[in-house]
């Protein structure tokens, strides 16, 4: 080659690199211009009087305002000055408008929300709301506005979108509230999976599935005399990271622990609570945002967890009580299989005779497509047809709780819980949260520790089985709903500690069933633990929070040793029988009880359920097999040969013993945590958008818990899912000491320090204190922001309450 020739390569070169670098020196200026304000002053002509922001040095944002409209602007302000991108995504996700941002790889997520009708119902009940909700619910969406409005720069995401945010509304807040109702429950009932695997099955088949709640499994109350009532293109990229599975982001419940502790068994002599929601941990942002608010003229203090795009803090504390919820599993769903008209599909059979579908016609947008997508919603008496099974020629529509409850009532309850001092208060809004399927603990630091089922009870006149219910008669018709004072719930009981992980709630002191769908694992470890002692302290609490011992496979742990010794491996039997349950990461027996319940259920189910055995839970798994009915275990797909449970039980042995080999169950179970746009080439060299995978233990029946799927391109390997979104402990013997951690940190930007600063304490189990009082707070702080409508802010800060 010619030196000449080689000069010009060499300069085309350097000119290449000296491009590059300078687009990323360009990048980063820009996307640092995405970072908002925590110090200094924002002139907003719309604030009444000087509200101070004080953030800490992991960049928890406390409000300090005079009057409402204040405080719920600036929360709306600074919500979205964190996680705009965010609450952005959830309106669209609650209102069936995400293909029209990330095109058809999201048309199906839109149809299914736009046919539940979240928009349908936030704007029947923006009409219905009251003055004093709709000015704090206006004031919220001011101050969203004002962010989008006076930003530098926008969220990056928006930048490689190429799209600016829609102002935000009212209707925005409403349709994510009736989002975050519905899926508190709809991932956790088997209503659909029952309604779906009904139209594959035999009812004999089917009915076995209707597995009870075990026997063995404690409830959440204590069996006593019932308590009186006042006692792509990357846009493609994208939507396939944030949607793909089953799991949807932006939802507010998944699974969860809470449990309360009174005085007589609290070291401080005064109460306790303890919180972790399990939420999707394996994406960025996290869910929850973090903030406390305190308004003068409401003798507002409260500090906790808010949903973006919701003016709320729906778990948390105000110095005077703490409040928490699980998800309760209580069944809000009702799919009834309708008798359409053979000549006229327009018409389904009611008990007076053939009725017309309600029929509504919407258009769905899809980005890059000139045509909207054309739906039709058709709606019957009992709600909108929402699947049907054209060769058998059935259709079935779903009634859910939120149809019949009043949006206007649970925003007011949503308001009146962040100030509740005691427990009638508390029962109260907890019960008017909608159809929110939770089960709330509470604690006071008069020394009261109680809980409350706040889901509504839908009083059935029979069994529902779970399946599918003739549509066409009266008797299956809903009769309202349980009432307050017979709800299940539980005050001071005696032996001073009550908790909740999504079991059953309760059933002796009930003259009514309850149906639904209860978790029967992590509620035996914290009984265990809450019996353990006289006495707890808060490090007990934080410990606990940690445990990673799971006492519902050591119910397997007898089965599969048994099988271990009839194969003669008696040195491997011998080594489970002494395993205490422990489930971290280095746990080989962990890995092989868990390996074998996987295979067991895969050689048990699939042939039949497909897909969708993986709503089977474990319990049921556990239930069938040693329960039979023995037809479960044939494998229909070999047609000259009947299988056993024996035979199916050995060959589950053999693969669980040759996936697992040496390994432990670290090796089996990953997290990663990530942006969805970390698989964009270049992008993830310039932010910080991935993290791991990282080995990782816990278990669903560990209270450190792992909620798993396997990896459909490496079965026998499982990527961790849901996690604790957030832990908390309260003592109310300093409330101000209150301790808490979240997996990532509070900010949604990858170029804020404060996007992953919780990561290592929420891994190692430690804590970050957040004070309430002003004075503690302040002496934390490490900058403030100022809103002001005046030229210079008020010389004094506004005021502890």
């Amino acid at each position: 080659m010619k030196k000449k020739t080689r000069v010009i390569i060499l300069t085309i070169f350097i000119f290449i690199i000296l491009f590059i670098i300078s687009g990323i020196i360009q990048a980063n200026r820009l996307l640092e211009d995405t970072l908002p304000e925590t110090s200094g002053r924002q002139v907003i002509t719309t604030i009444k009087d000087p509200v101070e922001i004080t953030f800490d040095v992991k960049g928890i944002p406390q409000i300090w305002a005079q009057n409402a409209h204040d405080a719920y602007f600036a929360m709306g302000y600074q919500q979205a000055a964190d996680r705009l991108f965010q609450m952005d995504m959830t309106r669209k996700v609650a209102e069936g408008r995400l293909a029209g941002l990330l095109g058809k790889a999201v048309l199906k997520i839109d149809l299914q929300q736009r046919t539940i009708g979240h928009n349908r119902i936030a704007r029947k009940y923006l009409k219905k709301l009251s003055p004093k909700n709709r000015s704090r619910l206006q004031a919220y969406t001011d101050g969203v506005n004002s962010y989008i409005a006076t930003a530098k720069t926008l969220p990056f995401e928006f930048l490689l979108l190429r799209k600016q945010p829609e102002p935000w509304s009212v209707y925005d807040c409403l349709a994510i509230l009736s989002f975050q109702t519905w899926f508190s429950n709809f991932l956790i009932s088997s209503d659909e999976f029952m309604a779906r695997v009904s139209t594959k099955l035999d009812s004999v088949k089917i009915r076995s599935l209707n597995i009870p709640y075990p026997v063995w499994a404690p409830r959440v109350v204590p069996a006593q005399k019932k308590i009186a009532a006042s006692d792509y293109s990357f846009k493609a990229v994208l939507a396939r990271q944030l949607f793909s599975g089953d799991v949807l982001p932006f939802r507010m419940a998944n699974s969860s622990n809470s449990w309360v502790v009174a005085p007589q068994k609290s070291a401080s002599g005064s109460a306790m609570l303890a919180s972790d929601p399990h939420l999707e941990v394996r994406r960025l942002p996290q869910f929850w945002y973090y903030l406390g608010l305190h308004i003068k003229e409401d003798s507002l203090n409260v500090l906790g967890i808010s949903t973006p795009g919701l003016p709320f803090i729906v778990m948390g504390h105000n110095g005077r009580s703490a409040w928490a919820f699980t998800v309760a599993g209580i069944d809000v769903n009702e799919y009834y299989k309708e008798k359409i008209n053979p000549q006229d599909s327009s018409l389904y059979l009611t008990p007076t005779g053939w009725k017309k579908f309600t029929i509504l016609h919407e258009k769905v947008d899809i980005s890059r497509e000139t045509r909207p997508y054309p739906l039709t919603i058709k709606i019957s008496r009992h709600g909108p047809l929402v699947f049907k099974n054209d060769s058998l020629k059935s259709y079935y529509t779903l009634h859910w709780a939120g149809y019949d409850i009043d949006l206007n009532r649970s925003v007011s309850a949503a308001f009146d819980l962040m100030k509740v001092a005691d427990y009638d208060a508390f029962r109260l809004a907890v019960t008017n949260m909608g159809a929110l399927d939770a089960s709330w603990t509470y604690a006071d630091v008069q020394g009261n520790i109680g809980y409350e089922l706040g889901t509504p009870v839908a009083i059935r006149p029979k069994n529902p089985h779970n399946l599918p219910l003739p549509g066409w008669t009266d008797r299956y018709e809903w009769q309202g709903f349980i009432p307050l004072d017979k709800m299940p719930h539980s005050l001071n009981p005696k032996r001073g500690w009550l908790a909740t992980c999504n079991n059953k709630e309760d059933d002796a002191n009930l003259d009514y069933p309850l149906y639904g769908t209860f978790a029967a694992d992590r509620i035996l470890r914290i009984t265990e633990l809450l019996k353990s002692k006289n006495r707890f302290t808060v490090k007990d609490m934080q410990t606990y929070q940690m445990d990673r011992k799971d006492d519902y496979l050591l119910r397997w742990r007898g089965i599969i040793s048994g099988l271990l010794r009839k194969a003669g491996k008696g040195k491997q039997a011998a080594t489970l029988e002494k395993w205490d349950g422990s489930a971290d990461s280095k746990s080989k027996e962990a890995a092989l009880v868990i390996l074998f319940i996987n295979r067991l259920r895969h050689l048990t189910f699939d042939d039949e359920l497909g897909s969708w055995s993986k709503k089977l839970l474990l319990s049921d798994v556990e239930t069938i097999y040693n329960n039979g009915p023995a037809y479960w275990f044939d494998d229909v797909r070999t047609k000259n040969k009947k299988e056993s449970k024996e035979e199916i039980a050995r060959k589950a042995l053999r693969q669980a013993l040759q996936i697992r080999g040496a390994k432990t169950w670290g090796d089996f179970q990953t997290l990663t945590i990530r942006h969805p746009l970390s698989v964009v080439p270049l992008l993830s060299e310039i932010l910080p958008l991935k993290y791991g995978p990282f080995p990782w233990g816990g278990t669903k029946g560990a209270l450190n818990a792992s909620f798993y799927e396997e990896d459909e391109k490496h079965p026998g390997y499982f990527n961790a899912v849901v996690g604790p979104s957030w832990r908390f402990v309260i003592d109310f013997s300093d409330p101000d000491a209150a301790t808490m951690a979240l997996p990532s940190g509070n900010s949604g930007n990858p170029m804020s320090t404060h996007y992953m600063d919780f990561f290592e304490m929420w891994k190692n189990g430690q804590r970050w204190n957040v004070p309430l009082t002003y004075q503690k707070v302040k002496a934390k702080a490490v900058s403030s922001l100022w809103l002001t409508g005046e030229k210079k802010p008020s010389a004094n800060a506004p005021e502890s309450n």
